[in-house]
Parts: C-alpha cells; sequence; structure tokens
C-alpha cells in the first residue's frame, strides 16, 4: 500500500517538473539495475535512442552513464 502511494507520488512530482520545464529523466531500465539496456541501441520493441526520454531529448541521468567515455 505505501509503495502504490510512493509511485504516485513520484509521478505527480516528475509530471509536474516536466510541466515546469526540469524534466529529470531515470531510465527504467537503469532504476531496475539493467544499464546495458538503457544503452543499446535495439531495445524490446525495435530501435531505439540510448539513454534518452523516449517522449523528449531529456538524458538518463544514471551513474553508470558518466562513468563511460
Amino acid at each position: 500500500m505505501i509503495a502504490l502511494f510512493i509511485g504516485r507520488v513520484a509521478v505527480l512530482l516528475t509530471r509536474l517538473a516536466h510541466r515546469l520545464g526540469a524534466h529529470v529523466y531515470l531510465s527504467t531500465s537503469c532504476l531496475h539495475g539493467d544499464d546495458e539496456y538503457c544503452q543499446a541501441k535495439q531495445g524490446r520493441a525495435g530501435a531505439k535512442n540510448p539513454a534518452v526520454c523516449k517522449f523528449c531529448d531529456a538524458e538518463c541521468t544514471c551513474r553508470c552513464h558518466k562513468e563511460k567515455p
């Protein structure tokens, strides 16, 4: 029950930040520890832009992207 509440608050805060022009993107795959999928050019549904939000140009903020040259 608490996880559902936290999830809903996170969604609301993310939507608010996006409307204010401060979208901070963290890939779902990075959130789940699958950094390789986030950085891949091919996804489960076809080609994708690695480490970039599929709805805007926000880049993934995961530390794994900062470690790569």
